[in-house]
């Protein structure tokens, strides 16, 4: 159960680290009502009241820890939207789709050898495996809690948006990630015959914390796609799309993951924290995206066994971006 205890900590994390922002829009009753009485005195005495156009109100709460009802509907929306979502697919998402299942379908069938080719260093295993602390659920939902808690402190209400969704995306994705880890149950690249064998031993043994997709990958990629939602400035998209990478090669370099379990968890991710922002954040959308911010949204671990090169590939949009 140890997967499942994890997901439940990232949901005390969601829910311990939050507290109430009031919306930003004004009540438009009290400034009519306030308006009115220079209306009406120009009225004569029996002249029937003025009738105003009804607005409707913007105080429903959002996520904090005086509204954790409200924290609950959202983390319930937005795995059921997450869990639906396949079943929504309409044909222009072959545009991604195809790429991403060639890419995964490739690094399938070279992912033991990719492994062989990394070979094992115990000093580089050390190193990688103190670089992933930092992307594991715990570290950022951390982090995430930490960026809120430094809106608050600044009375910035953007930034406390940004950490909220950002813990709110790691949940939503992480149990996407132990639903397929508990389905898959698939050995890591130094266990069994290190060919990264699916339900190698049946049904008769497998684990919460197999090894596709990868945790940590879903994690920091959902955190930097909503980092880079609520700022898509190159200063913030690089450096936060660069610590999701990062993360996910580390994984590989560290003989924890094949190339696809690192693929498909920041895809996970990645779909994840954009469902979050587009359903949930007051600030990022509706902006035109920089061309490098859509470049560097398309970045994604990939590994050559005949040329024993690991690194990351990255397609360049030509079109227009979505406004």
């Amino acid at each position: 159960m140890n997967l499942l205890t994890r997901t439940l900590a990232g949901i005390a994390i969601a829910a311990t680290g939050l507290f109430p922002f009031t919306s930003h829009a004004q009540n438009t009753d009290s400034a009519s009502s306030s308006a009115s009485p220079q209306q009406t005195a120009a009225q004569p005495p029996d002249a029937p009241p003025v009738q105003t156009a009804a607005v409707p109100s913007s105080t429903e709460p959002i996520c904090g820890i005086l509204h954790f009802g409200r924290c609950l509907d959202d983390l319930g929306s937005d795995e059921k939207g997450v869990f639906a979502s396949p079943f929504h697919l309409q044909p222009k998402d072959a545009y991604w789709l195809l790429p991403l299942g060639a890419a995964t379908g490739l690094a399938f069938a070279y992912d033991a050898e990719a492994s062989k080719t990394v070979g094992v260093d115990p000093n580089r295993t050390k190193i990688a495996d103190d670089i992933t602390d930092f992307g594991s659920y715990y570290a950022t939902g951390s982090e995430g809690a930490g960026v809120y808690f430094l809106g608050l402190a600044r009375h910035d209400p953007k930034l406390a948006e940004t950490g909220r969704l950002g813990v709110e995306a790691i949940v939503a994705s992480g149990t996407v990630t132990a639903v397929l880890k508990m389905a898959t149950n698939r050995q890591r690249p130094l266990q069994g015959n290190q060919q990264g064998d699916f339900w190698a031993d049946g049904t008769s043994h497998w684990e919460f914390d197999s090894s596709f997709p990868s945790d940590h990958a879903t994690s920091s990629m959902a955190l930097a796609r909503v980092f880079a939602g609520e700022y898509p400035h190159w200063y913030v998209v690089i450096p936060a799309y660069g610590f999701a990478e990062t993360i996910g090669i580390a994984r590989i370099l560290a003989n924890q993951h094949f190339p696809s379990d690192v693929i498909v968890g920041q895809t996970i991710g990645f779909l994840a924290g954009g469902y979050v922002l587009h359903h949930h954040a007051q600030h990022c959308c509706g902006r035109k995206q920089s061309l490098s911010s859509r470049i560097l949204s398309t970045l994604s671990p990939m590994a050559n066994p005949k040329t024993h090169v690991v690194g990351v590939s990255m397609e360049i949009p030509l079109g227009p971006g979505p406004e």
